[in-house]
């Protein structure tokens, strides 16, 4: 029988409704105060979960003493501390200029949206014409074949993210944090995207995915 119920949830799709930029993306007040309140009840573990970088994250949602879980799970804050993982100086070196060739390619597409969220860049193409999409995902094809094994093209919801080939995503992270909890803690996970199905299948045979 559980005992206490550990929440992970989405944020961008989940905790609010996708937004025509990720600025536009605000957490209501009301949503606010709920994850409040749910951090205040003993039996809740509460961890929010995004690709937004940490720093975004946090800031958006300003509830302090829960656990912020960013880029994908590069990124994690719980009230024990932070754990950051950063880029080598090569690795630094190697995103600029993936950056640099994107921006150059994609800068005749009107609506498009290069954002740099630390060790990850994301193409947001929400806004950009139907018609540009295959030309935006060739150029992404092609950036990244001059870096095949050391950075990879990851999809989301009309967003394509270049992230460092190593080994992590939501569900690694969501593993790790379930490692620390005890057999009477039932882990419920709700998302909405792509990058959330890891995270379902690191929950699915302990908790209940949504």
């Amino acid at each position: 029988v559980a005992r206490r119920v550990f929440l992970f949830l989405n944020y961008d799709g989940t905790l609010v409704p996708i937004a025509p930029t990720p600025e536009q993306a605000v957490c209501p007040p009301g949503v606010r105060a709920l994850l409040g309140e749910l951090r205040d009840f003993p039996p809740v573990l509460l961890a929010v979960v995004s690709g937004r970088s940490l720093e975004d994250l946090r800031e958006r949602i300003g509830v302090p003493g829960i656990i912020y879980i960013g880029n994908h799970g590069l990124d994690i804050q719980n009230p024990a501390g932070l754990h950051k993982k950063r880029l080598s100086p090569l690795r630094e070196k190697e995103l600029r200029r993936i950056l640099r060739a994107l921006r150059r390619s994609l800068r005749a597409i009107e609506g498009i949206q290069v954002e740099e969220k630390g060790p990850i860049v994301a193409v947001h193409y929400r806004n950009a014409a139907q018609r540009s999409f295959d030309f935006i995902h060739r150029v992404l094809r092609e950036t990244l074949t001059h870096w095949k094994g050391r950075w990879k093209a990851a999809h989301g919801r009309m967003v394509v993210e270049v992230q460092p080939e190593v080994d992590f995503h939501k569900g690694k992270a969501v593993g790790e944090l379930l490692k620390g909890t005890s057999r009477d803690v039932l882990p419920f996970y709700l998302g909405d995207g792509p990058t959330d199905e890891p995270a379902f299948q690191a929950v699915k045979n302990r908790g209940i995915t949504v």
